[in-house]
Parts: C-alpha cells; sequence; structure tokens
C-alpha cells in the first residue's frame, strides 16, 4: 500500500472519530436524579367514611367541588408511587399512595413538605399554609379586634410622582407576577386591594390566614406594591396589576423570631412567589434568614430587603446577586435612618409616604425603610412582567443601573446606586443584556439535540465519502494510473534523478 493511500485512510478514519466524538458529546444523562420541592400532598388511607378512597371525594374534600378532579389527576399521573406503582385511573388508589394537591387545598389531612418525584415524601413541620397564586374572592376575616387607627392623610404623593411607574404601564403592570410581603400580614378587606391579595399564610400560628394584619405595616406595604388606583384611597400601586402573597410573620407583637422568618421565605417560593419584600421585622442577617435568602435567590427569586444599620449586622448573604438592599429617603433627599456605609443598592422614598391602613378606610402619612422595600419590590415585579426572560440576578443588575444617581459616583457608599427609577427599568434599552442573548443564542446553537448531531454526523461521512471519490477519479484519470504530482508522497519526493524523464535536446526547447 502507498504512502499516500494510507494517508487518506489515516483521514478518513479521522472524520469518522470526530463523527462519534460529537455525538458522544452533545449525549443527554441517562436518568436525572429526583427533584425535590415543596408541595401539599394527601396519603391514601385504606377508606374513607366505609368507602374505598376515590379521586374525585378527595377533591371534593380538599377543593370543594368535584370539577377539579381532572387538575389533580394531572398533577398526578405518571407519578411513582413508594409501591412502585402509578395512577392512571382515578376510581382506584391504594393506601399509603401520595396525591398532590393544587396550593389552595385546605382540611384535615392535607399536609405540606418536601416531596421528591419518586418515593416518600419528607413532611416539614409548621404551618400548611393556602397559598394559590391567584387570589380568591374569599371574604377576608373580621379585623375589628386588632384593627390600626388611621392617622391624617399626607398632603404629598411625592413617592409615586418620583418612580415613575406610568412610564412603565403602557408595557405591563405587572400582571401575572405573585410578590410575597414577609410581614405583619395583609389586609385583604380592603378595596383598593380587592383582587389582588391571597389567602395567604399565618406562620406564627401555623395553620390560620394570612389576610388579617393587626400592626397594618404588611397592609401599606402591599398597598405601595399593588395597590389599584381608585381615586379615593391611594394613588395606585407601583404595580397595580401584581398579586400579593401575605406571609404573617408576626401577629400583634412586633417581633420576629428568625425560624418563622426562614420559614415564611420558603412557603413564599414554595408558593411560586417570584419576588420577596422582607418588612422591618425581618433581620436577613441572622444565619437561618440569611440561608433562607441564598436559597431564595438560588430559585431564581429577586429578595428586597431593608439595609442595615450601623447598630445592625450586613444584610443577608454576601454574595447574593439578586438581592436588593434598599435605603429610604425623604422627598429632601434626606436618609430615613443611619444606614451602614457601603450596605446599600438603592434608596427609594420612605419617609411621609400616603399608605393603607389595616382595618379602617382612609390613608395615613407613615416612615419607615420597610416603604422603601416596597417601592422596589413594585419596580421588580414590573420588571418581572415585562421582561420574563431575565433571571433575578438580571433584574436586581437592570434595577441598579437604570436607578437616578444621587452622587456624582456610583455606587455611592450611602446611597448605592441611586433613586429607582420604575419606569426606566422597564423601558430602558442595557448593551449589556443585548450581548448576553447574542451569547445565549451562540450557546444554544453549541447544544445541538438529537437531530443536529445525526446532521453533523450525516455530514462529516458525506464530505468523507465525497473526498474519497474525487481523490480515486483524480487516481484514475491519471495516465498509468500515477500518483498526481501535487500530492505529497514520501516516496515521490525522494525520487532519483535518474528516475526522471530524460531531458530534451537543446535544439527542441524552446
Amino acid at each position: 500500500m502507498t504512502t499516500q493511500r494510507r494517508l487518506w485512510i489515516r483521514w478518513w478514519c479521522g472524520l469518522l472519530v470526530l463523527a462519534v466524538v460529537a455525538s458522544l458529546a452533545t449525549a443527554r444523562p441517562a436518568d436525572a436524579a429526583p427533584v425535590e420541592t415543596y408541595a401539599k400532598y394527601y396519603v391514601v388511607t385504606s377508606s374513607y367514611q366505609g368507602e374505598p378512597e376515590r379521586l374525585s371525594v378527595i377533591t371534593q374534600r380538599f377543593l370543594g367541588t368535584t370539577a377539579r378532579t381532572t387538575d389533580v389527576l394531572h398533577l398526578n399521573a405518571g407519578r411513582v408511587q413508594p409501591d412502585g406503582g402509578r395512577l392512571t385511573d382515578p376510581d382506584t388508589l391504594r393506601p399509603g399512595w401520595i396525591i398532590v394537591l393544587p396550593w389552595d387545598a385546605y382540611g384535615e389531612g392535607v399536609r405540606y413538605g418536601m416531596l421528591s418525584a419518586v418515593g416518600a415524601p419528607t413532611p416539614t413541620p409548621g404551618p400548611r399554609p393556602s397559598t394559590d397564586p391567584t387570589p380568591r374572592q374569599s371574604p377576608a376575616p373580621d379585623t375589628g379586634r386588632c384593627a390600626v387607627a388611621a392617622g391624617p392623610q399626607t398632603g404629598s404623593d411625592w413617592a409615586r410622582q418620583e418612580l415613575a411607574a406610568e412610564q412603565a404601564w403602557a408595557l405591563t403592570e405587572g400582571s401575572g407576577v405573585l410578590v410575597a410581603v414577609v410581614d405583619s400580614g395583609v389586609d385583604g378587606s380592603r378595596p383598593a386591594l380587592g383582587g389582588r391579595v391571597t389567602t395567604g399564610v399565618d406562620i406564627v400560628a401555623g395553620n390560620e390566614r394570612g389576610d388579617v394584619d393587626c400592626l397594618g405595616s404588611g397592609t401599606a406595604m402591599a398597598g405601595i406594591i399593588a395597590a389599584r388606583a381608585d381615586g379615593t384611597e391611594t394613588g395606585g400601586g407601583i404595580a397595580p396589576a401584581s398579586a400579593v402573597l401575605p406571609v404573617r410573620v408576626v401577629t400583634t407583637t412586633p417581633q420576629a423570631r428568625a425560624a418563622d422568618v426562614a420559614t415564611g421565605i420558603e412557603v413564599a417560593v414554595s408558593a411560586g412567589s417570584t419576588v420577596v419584600a422582607l418588612g422591618g421585622y425581618v433581620d436577613p442577617a441572622t444565619p437561618e434568614v440569611a440561608a433562607a435568602i441564598r436559597a431564595a435567590l438560588a430559585h431564581d427569586v429577586v429578595v428586597v430587603a431593608g439595609a442595615a444599620t450601623t447598630t445592625d449586622p450586613a444584610t443577608g448573604p454576601d454574595d447574593a446577586d439578586g438581592l436588593l438592599r434598599v435605603a429610604g429617603v425623604g422627598a429632601d433627599g434626606q436618609l430615613a435612618a443611619d444606614y451602614r456605609s457601603g450596605a446599600v443598592d438603592l434608596v427609594a422614598p420612605a419617609i411621609d409616604i400616603a399608605t393603607l391602613v389595616a382595618g379602617r378606610d382612609g390613608t395615613r402619612a407613615g416612615s419607615g425603610t420597610q416603604y422603601a422595600v416596597a417601592f422596589v419590590a413594585g419596580a421588580a415585579a414590573l420588571v418581572r412582567a415585562a421582561l420574563p426572560n431575565l433571571d433575578a440576578a438580571a433584574v436586581a443588575h437592570r434595577l441598579r443601573v437604570t436607578a437616578n444617581p444621587a452622587a456624582s459616583r456610583v455606587p455611592d457608599p450611602l446611597t448605592g446606586f441611586g433613586m429607582v427609577d420604575a419606569g426606566a427599568a422597564v423601558t430602558a434599552r442595557l448593551s449589556e443584556e443585548e450581548r448576553h442573548d447574542e451569547l445565549a443564542t451562540l450557546g444554544d446553537d453549541a447544544s445541538p439535540g438529537p437531530a443536529a448531531v445525526a446532521a453533523l454526523v450525516v455530514l462529516l461521512l458525506a464530505a468523507a465519502a465525497g473526498g474519497l471519490a474525487w481523490w480515486s477519479r483524480r487516481f484514475r484519470d491519471r495516465p498509468g494510473g500515477t500518483i498526481p504530482d501535487d500530492v505529497p508522497s514520501h516516496d515521490h519526493q525522494h525520487r532519483h534523478d535518474d528516475d526522471l524523464p530524460a531531458r530534451p535536446p537543446a535544439d527542441r526547447i524552446g
């Protein structure tokens, strides 16, 4: 076999190796590990009221209607049960099977905990919340026993004018975004919040509703975020089409336990909140709360917390890209507290704010960092609704870089990137996001699916076959089948002079 032929065989084998490597490099892993998630569920018993358990009866017990039996069936169809079986017939359930329930399921027997895709759940002690992301029109409980007296209505609505949220409303008002308010609960009976507040959860009581508020701060935050402008009570929230999930971590005493706050954040994430606003009773620096914040960020949730003051530890984990630390300011730019230097991302209105009052009609003037948190949470809800492809870190980045600087250089130690600008946060075009989209497109192209891999293999094989056919035809067309002069060959390069054809006579040259 000539050297040339060996070179072509090596080239052919190289292409085959490339094809195999390409197919293996893009192969999908065989079986992913089971994914764990928090969920409401029910463990099937041998019988209920003397009758075998059926899915329609379970749905009636915990959802109040059999019309949603199909929904429950879809949640559980194909799911591997602890005994290895699968739900295929809604009338055939085995004792010990785990039936996953919607978030608005409620009643004796409903459990809440970490549920893996395969196997038994790991129950989580504590509340069994009703946290349907879609607000229900169930009447809120009577709040007269803990009503907050209304104060004088403020004559200034400077805060909402400062944020210019109306500039974003042509694109979005926050529809489809669930914002969790981790504070004192929310008075869901307020007309301005009608249809915008879910039942929520009372972490302190364990199994009570969260749409009741004895201290009033949670209701004020919810109004800043999602109240509609009705012309009588308030100028409207920053994201008036968003929904609020009230997570109650304090009741009548203005002091929250770190364990309750951590559980509240966990429940908010599990319920589908994509923005979490931490009220003034929350200390993000405690280890339990910091861990819960980090877990929320890992689940692509924007977390907004008050900036730490000089007497407080730093706010939350340091390496948290989706965490926004907010300081409060007044209309004159005066800070609402003595905040820790270098611990502020954004500032927002927090002094002389017109807020809703729990338990009574009207508004009152309020001040506090928790109101600044609510304004930034509302702006984050607008961004999440308008730009759903952005992750939590990108949403936080957009809010920072579109803020109105309060100092000549940003980030400033005391005011961070400046006053949050809800309108610009939604409408601005950022070059870094456009570059990221281009890179993402390239990344998608660099990870072909099975069809693309097959096409690549076919292309390589076709190229190899075509190259071999071209070389064979060229070799065959040469007189005597000699090796082409322009093809390198060890034998061809080392022929002796006496192997060359004789030089023609001089009189024939020219």
